[in-house]
């Protein structure tokens, strides 16, 4: 029998606050199989935060359900690793200390869980930053370590909720060519939120084009890695999905 997909979404409706509310997400399905790297992709407000927020267990949906490896979703954890748009570093504990953390979460023993840390802050290029501060860190060092910390956990599921969105475009480039670095050498199944079209196009496997609570188009990108964005099928769909958020 083929496996089952990693993750499934069945039928995801969301409102906030009672039944006359207007969904943010209407009836949503989607499956995102074992090492796939899925992009949700759409306007401000379209609902695909909510959406991830719901994959991860932190909001509950209204009706419908989310089962990781056949199980229901019920909270976080079990496997989920989540970064934001700003990474949510703690301030008051170093590069190498904010890594740890995860790693100690995970359940590893103190000096195994130092080792894991730099371990992880070699992969994410910041071996030498390990005793800097969060303060000291520019925008794209810091989300380096918040991608560190999440991997800490050694999660099957890696959550990225338009992680480069607050960082310069130059820094957004090189921050989309590690995260590929770095997701070929530990794959994880990855669901990572996005505004931009380009970025969709660079990272994912696939792209779930949402719009008004629902999903408006799917698109496979059967590209292999890196791209460039003068190839001819990348135009092609990028004009597709734009002409489609449109």
């Amino acid at each position: 029998m083929p496996a089952s997909p990693k993750i499934e979404v069945l039928g995801v409706t969301k409102r906030f606050g009672d039944a006359r509310s207007a969904p943010v997400l209407r009836g949503i399905d989607l499956m995102c199989e074992e090492n796939e790297f899925v992009c949700l992709l759409g306007r401000s407000g379209c609902g695909k935060t909510t959406l991830l927020n719901i994959i991860a267990g932190l909001v509950a949906p209204t009706s419908g359900e989310v089962r990781v490896d056949g199980e229901r979703v019920t909270g976080p954890g079990r496997g989920k690793g989540m970064v934001f748009q700003q990474g949510a570093l703690f301030p008051w504990l170093s590069a190498r200390g904010n890594v740890e953390f995860g790693a100690r979460k995970s359940g590893l023993p103190a000096q195994e869980a130092r080792r894991v840390a730099d371990e992880l802050l070699e992969l994410v290029g910041l071996g030498a930053a390990g005793e800097r501060y969060p303060a000291e860190l520019s925008g794209g060092m810091q989300q380096r370590v918040a991608i560190a910390r999440a991997l800490a956990l050694d999660p099957q599921i890696l959550l990225m909720d338009e992680p480069f969105g607050a960082l310069d475009e130059i820094t957004r480039l090189d921050m989309q060519v590690e995260l590929l670095r770095v997701w070929s050498s530990r794959r994880k199944t990855v669901v990572f939120v996005t505004h931009s079209i380009s970025e969709a196009l660079t990272l994912a496997d696939r792209i779930v084009v949402m719009g008004d609570g629902g999903i408006a188009q799917v698109h496979s990108v059967a590209r292999a890695r890196p791209r460039e964005r003068s190839d001819p099928e990348l135009m092609r769909l990028h004009d597709a999905i734009w002409r489609g958020l449109h």
